[in-house]
Formats: C-alpha cells, sequence, structure tokens
C-alpha cells in the first residue's frame, strides 16, 4: 500500500485540524487505536429507522437458497473424506490477505481488535497447515467452508460482495522430482470431480468439467521472451471477467504458448477414473500468475446455460514457507465458488 495520504485522507485530517492525522493514529499502540476507535463507534447515534435503512449489497442476504447451499456443503465434505474439516473463525489476523496473497487493504472489510473479516478460507488453512507442520505432522490436508466477504467493485450480474467458498490445502515438504506436487493436485482434482458426480446425483447439473493444469513460471518466462511487463497484465487480467487471457494476447498481436504436456502421468489415471471428465494443459492462462508460484488448476464444468464457468480455481503458493522461513515447504490452496455453483449449475 501506498505511504502517501490520499486526498481525501488530507481532506479529513484538515477538517478535523489535525495535520498528518493518519501518521498520528499509526503511531498509536494496537490497544489503544483499538479503544480509541470503539469510543468513536459507541459516540455514534444510531436508531430503528438507521437500522431500516441499512440496505446494501454488503449487508443483504444470499440470494441463493440456504437449503441447496447445506446440500452443496454436505456433498463437498463427503467428497472431502481424506481431508480433516474445519469450522473457521469470520474473522482472521489484520493484514492476513494483504501479506501472504498481495490483496490490497481497501479491498478487505478491515475489523477492530487486530482483525479482518476472512475474504478466502484458503489463506486461513494456510496458517493452520503451518501450525501443524511445525507441531510434525507430515502432510496436512484441511477443508472448510466459510462465508467470505470481499469489497472489490463488480460489475457483474449474480456478484456478492458476500458469498461461500468451500476450500481445500494441502501442505508438505518437498520429496523432489515433482513427488509432492503431483500426489496433491491428484488429490485435489479427485475431490473435485467426486463432488460433482454426487451433487449430479442429487439434483444438480455438472457437465463434461474441463480440467485445465497450467504453470506460472511458464507463462512469466514467455511473457519477458516477448516483451510484456507482468504489471501490464495485472492489470488488464481479472478472473470473473471469462476469456480476459485469450484478448489479452489478440489485442497484442502475440500468439499464445502452446499447450505441451504438463505431469502426462497424472493425468492419464484421472482420464481413466473420470472419463466424463476432459483434461488438457493450458500454458496460456494468466490468471492466478504472480498469485500462485508454479503449477495451478481450473475446472470449468459445463453449466445447464451453455457456459463454462471456472468454478474452481487453486494452485501452488510460497504460504507456507514464508510462514515457516524454509523454502523446502509446500502448499496447495484451491477452492470452488459454491454459492456460484449452487446459483448456475
Amino acid at each position: 500500500m501506498s505511504k502517501e495520504p490520499s486526498k481525501l485522507l488530507k481532506r479529513i485530517a484538515a477538517e478535523a485540524g489535525v495535520p498528518e492525522l493518519d501518521a498520528a493514529l499509526s503511531r498509536l499502540s494496537p490497544s489503544d487505536l483499538n479503544s480509541l476507535l470503539l469510543h468513536v463507534f459507541g459516540q455514534r447515534a444510531v436508531n430503528e429507522a438507521d437500522l431500516m435503512r441499512a440496505t446494501a449489497a454488503l449487508l443483504a442476504p444470499s440470494a441463493v437458497d440456504a437449503r441447496r447451499m447445506h446440500e452443496f456443503d454436505t456433498a463437498a465434505f463427503e467428497a472431502a473424506a481424506d481431508f480433516d474439516a474445519l469450522e473457521l473463525s469470520p474473522v482472521s489476523p489484520l493484514g492476513l490477505s494483504r501479506v501472504l496473497g498481495g490483496i490490497h487493504q481497501n479491498n478487505v472489510l478491515s475489523a477492530l481488535r487486530g482483525s479482518e473479516v476472512s475474504g478466502d478460507p484458503t489463506s486461513v488453512l494456510a496458517i493452520e497447515c503451518a501450525r501443524r507442520r511445525k507441531r510434525g505432522f507430515a502432510v496436512v490436508n484441511l477443508c472448510a467452508s466459510q462465508r467470505v466477504i470481499r469489497l472489490q467493485p463488480f460489475d457483474h450480474p449474480g456478484y456478492s460482495p458476500h458469498f461461500r467458498l468451500f476450500g481445500l490445502a494441502t501442505a508438505g515438504r518437498d520429496t523432489g522430482s515433482f513427488g509432492f506436487e503431483i500426489d496433491a493436485l491428484g488429490r485435489h482434482i479427485r475431490c473435485y470431480l467426486d463432488l460433482f458426480r454426487r451433487l449430479s446425483q442429487r439434483g444438480f447439473q455438472f457437465d463434461s468439467p474441463l480440467v485445465e493444469l497450467s504453470d506460472t513460471r511458464v507463462m512469466l518466462e514467455y511473457l519477458a521472451s516477448h516483451g510484456l511487463v507482468w504489471e501490464e497484465v495485472r492489470e488488464s487480467i481479472r478472473a470473473h471477467n471469462l476469456g480476459g487471457s485469450e484478448r489479452f494476447f489478440a489485442e497484442r498481436g502475440v500468439a499464445p504458448p502452446a499447450d505441451d504436456d504438463l505431469l502426462p502421468s497424472l493425468l492419464e489415471d484421472l482420464r481413466r477414473e473420470f472419463p466424463e471428465a476432459e483434461f488438457r494443459c493450458n500454458h496460456a492462462r494468466l490468471e492466478g500468475v504472480g498469485y500462485y508460484s508454479g503449477l495451478c488448476l481450473r475446472i470449468s464444468p459445463l453449466a445447464p446455460d451453455g457456459v463454462r464457468y471456472p468454478i474452481v480455481d487453486g494452485g501452488f503458493t510460497d504460504w507456507t514457507a514464508r510462514l515457516l522461513q524454509n523454502r523446502k515447504e509446500r502448499l496447495l490452496a484451491t477452492g470452488v465458488g459454491s454459492q456460484f455453483a449452487a446459483m448456475k449449475y
């Protein structure tokens, strides 16, 4: 985040008659700042009429029927039987999304007492993975379903600032020759494809899932070889804008990289186990570059409206390596947009 105060902050400081107000508040200890803000909020007058006028999208209930969401979660926990299931707190340490995921604090609902409202269950699972790894667990497999809040502005119908995600996290130590990565990817992909089978038996419709494997390292090298700057990519690509990668290359007259084989033995096994699914490598994927570190996956089942939505996304990150200060640590974090899936499928 920029250390320069914005025009808005400068105006507030001027109206309060306290120059460098933000700097003065930042020098307070966390407990003193919390006490001050709690007192300020306690002094604000709120009445019943104010409560009735509070109609922002952030405060509205989900548009998806709660029973349908419960059906989804039931199937998800059944499919993830090999993962320890956690019921996560609705809040996480202040700065978690910014430190691990590089998410701007403006896109997170910051709270008092050193916390923020969770924006992604996998980052919280990463902390628990690191704690268990530190206690001596050889491999950690965790899962959780959580309603999260993200404050990025969306102009897509059906998107909400709060929604439910089902996340998986697998952590362990590098075993060489991509052994850990292959095992973890296989475990996660099998879980999601099994989930789609279970949901289809419950009246949902997840047809011919497309499973795509990518490697962000391949893409970064390809971008550099064509003189494309990653910062330019970051401004142009948004995960919720379907077809963004294809448009990026087309607008710049650059052919995307060829989809060479990636982990062929794993894909062979998966094709035998899940003949209803399609598997391929996609080295032209830009979404996730700069967020994931190496291998990543995306699964897009065909919805009843004829569109393939990338409802499953994830990849390897350096989060546990940073938390444990050990470059040999590996973490695969993936998630499915359960609320979006329950609405579209």
